[in-house]
């Protein structure tokens, strides 16, 4: 399952802005940490912790961050809009366990 979840801000579309051409990773309450990149085209790629690639498309509508693994169903959380390249922030992922975020 894809786990990013990125709460709604003010500013909408800063933190997808902010993460194109950088990495967003992700570290599960285990410990093990994923690395997301989106384009600026609504597509994503995860490094996950096991070695795994995934790509995908990613959507933003009604205050979510909604993503689509290609084969895989669709997962979407709250959206943080308002985030800068090294932030870093808590929040819950699609799963519903607690994620730390960085930027």
């Amino acid at each position: 399952a894809v786990g990013l979840a990125l709460s709604a801000g003010a500013a909408f579309a800063d933190t997808m802005a902010n993460a194109f051409g950088n990495t967003v990773v992700v570290t599960y309450p285990n410990g093990a940490q994923a690395r997301y990149h989106f384009n600026a085209d609504n597509t994503f790629g995860i490094h996950g912790a096991d070695g795994s690639h995934v790509m995908g498309t990613y959507e933003l509508a009604n205050g979510q961050l909604c993503l689509t693994p290609a084969g895989g169903e669709r997962a979407c959380a709250a959206y943080v809009g308002d985030k800068n390249v090294g932030d870093t922030w808590t929040q819950t992922a699609t799963d519903g366990s607690t994620i730390n975020v960085t930027l």
